[in-house]
């Protein structure tokens, strides 16, 4: 049943009563369903914005351009044909990327509220969106801070004369290490390089475990290294947007400052135009598999991050005549060039790596957490100043993980505190208890073995929950909020309607790409491993009801609304 639906059946029912009381629970009634909200509250909200514009698209930029762009994008670009990857890549990128960009940033501008609030205003049914977008912040966050914490410990490993994990004379090495220059003189069977060593052995220690039910005891040296993670959060982002916007000039510009030194300095290397040459030679014929095409789009579709609330946080604090069109835009081209930077950076890398070693790059590359922790910190090495480059990379590591998570906790902060008035009267301290708990909650994953917590987070806290969070979004905005309305609301703010461009992909390309994945998600579903590792039946379970529970408050609220009202008309009538 739509709104004026539902406005019309209870003005008719109201009328046929007689009296000052009647009309006036009308008026009520008919304000709150007009308003998105069930309550009567009527204290205004005061909300911060923006010290300025650079502030606001520095914060933007920073969530966009994460981790999945230095550590996922030159891997799955590589893997799924190199260059010829580009064509999938930017198909998805306009037609999915940047029109659910524009979408999310215009509607979190327009209402100005946290995204509970905010789909409760777009519709009244709607605002399950809000509530499972703010439990995939809340999974997420317990295991990305914990990727943030290695880059924090390999950050702090660095400042060494030899980098710790170059030689295999330490105490948590074993007898099958091998430095990977001498490895072709070698006569140890299944030689494991020491790099790969100082990641498993030293830092994680998954040795000493033997599963995700096995997880061992806390690791004192990477809880430390956790709760400075933490604690870095909530000192530039207890305050607002307006602690975050001075924090984000240094950590979301550092992170390019450090991609050209690293870049520079990787082409000039031994071997490093062949590293180059294997990462942009396209193969075309990799185009008429499957894979390249859903890897294209889950890479598109998660370095942006819509669905994640964060965009439409960020957006509401901004002033309402912005320019939202060029927002999205902007900060998608920061993201493809980022994406493009650290691909180079890194295959240069793995071409001077090679060439050292004297084997093809294919058997020198790693994918996601070890390319990061173990590949690249192997050419770190191997560097005139190791230390150096190392700490700089790491640096940016850190910098790049703690932009995205200010924008995720800020969605948490922002979703609650526009709902529950209490909430924003106590900000500090409300945001001292969200670290805290979310400190607490990840503990686990700083156990022996947490890196099979980690990635039973990784696989089963998103997609395809993530995904039919924006498939109701878009459906939200376009076909039930109207897309006609969403055009005046843009014309509203800042003079300029969607084009026609933007209406189909809002309408149609958008939802139904979108749509698909999420069944893709389900029926292709791979499950997460850790090296030879298969987790246990029941785990898997466990998984898919952890994602269910993302997507069930969008169709419980739903019903729970529709009875709620149909209770208060048949009382109106009675």
């Amino acid at each position: 049943m739509s709104d004026v639906m539902l406005q019309q059946t209870v003005k008719t029912s109201l009328l046929d009563e007689s009296g000052e009381r009647a009309i006036s629970k009308q008026a009520q009634l008919v304000d709150t369903i007009e308003s998105g909200q069930t309550d009567s509250r009527s204290t205004k909200i005061v909300r911060d914005q923006w010290n300025n514009k650079i502030e606001y698209m520095l914060s933007v930029i920073g969530y966009v351009v994460d981790l999945g762009n230095c550590v996922r994008f030159p891997y799955v670009a590589y893997k799924n044909g190199g260059g010829a990857f580009l064509i999938p890549y930017f198909s998805f990128l306009i037609l999915i990327g940047v029109p659910m960009m524009f979408l999310e940033m215009s509607v979190g501008q327009y209402f100005g509220v946290g995204n509970i609030t905010l789909w409760g205003k777009v519709n009244i049914f709607m605002k399950g969106i809000g509530y499972s977008s703010l439990l995939v912040v809340c999974y997420i966050t317990l295991y990305y801070a914990t990727i943030i914490a290695y880059s924090v410990f390999y950050f702090f490993a660095s400042f060494s004369a030899e980098m710790p994990w170059a030689k295999c004379k330490n105490e948590w090495n074993s007898e099958k290490c091998m430095e990977r220059i001498s490895e072709s003189n070698s006569t140890i069977e299944n030689p494991v390089s020491a790099a790969e060593e100082y990641y498993k052995r030293c830092m994680l220690g998954i040795h000493k475990s033997s599963g995700i039910d096995d997880l061992g005891p806390i690791k004192f040296d990477l809880t430390l290294c956790l709760a400075v993670v933490f604690l870095l959060m909530y000192i530039c982002i207890c305050k607002g947007v307006k602690g975050t916007g001075k924090a984000v000039y240094f950590t979301a510009t550092v992170p390019y400052i450090i991609l050209v030194i690293l870049l520079v300095h990787g082409l000039t290397l031994s071997g490093s135009d062949d590293g180059v040459s294997y990462f942009l030679t396209p193969s075309f014929e990799k185009l008429f598999h499957f894979e390249c095409w859903k890897d294209a789009a889950i890479q598109i579709f998660f370095t942006l991050g819509p669905g994640i609330s964060v965009l439409t946080t960020y957006a509401s604090y901004s002033k309402k005549n912005n320019n939202c069109q060029v927002d999205a835009l902007g900060a998608s081209a920061a993201n493809v060039i980022a994406s493009f930077l650290s691909g180079i950076v890194v295959f240069a890398s793995l071409g001077h790596l090679s060439y050292e070693i004297g084997k093809p790059i294919e058997e020198v590359t790693a994918s996601d957490f070890g390319l990061s922790f173990i590949a690249y910190p192997e050419i770190l090495a191997t560097f005139k100043f190791s230390a150096f480059f190392s700490a700089i990379f790491f640096l940016m590591i850190i910098n790049l993980g703690l932009d995205s998570s200010f924008g995720g906790l800020e969605a948490i902060y922002s979703s609650l505190a526009d709902e529950f008035e209490i909430v924003k009267q106590y900000r500090k301290t409300f945001m001292a208890v969200i670290h805290i708990l979310l400190f607490l909650g990840s503990l686990p994953t700083v156990t022996h073995g947490g890196m099979y917590l980690v990635t039973f987070l990784d696989a089963f806290s998103t997609s395809p929950a993530l995904m039919f969070i924006v498939f109701f979004e878009a459906v939200s905005i376009s076909w039930i909020y109207g897309i006609g309305k969403f055009s005046e609301n843009t014309f509203e703010m800042f003079k300029v309607r969607p084009n026609k461009f933007w209406i189909f992909c809002w309408l149609f390309a958008s939802p139904l790409i979108i749509l698909a994945l999420f069944f893709i998600s389900i029926f292709v579903f791979e499950p997460p491993s850790v090296d030879n590792y298969k987790y246990p039946q029941i785990y898997l379970i466990i998984g898919w009801m952890i994602n269910v529970s993302v997507m069930l408050p969008i169709p419980l609220y739903a019903l729970f609304k529709f009875f709620q009202l149909k209770i208060i008309s048949n009382i109106f009538k009675s």
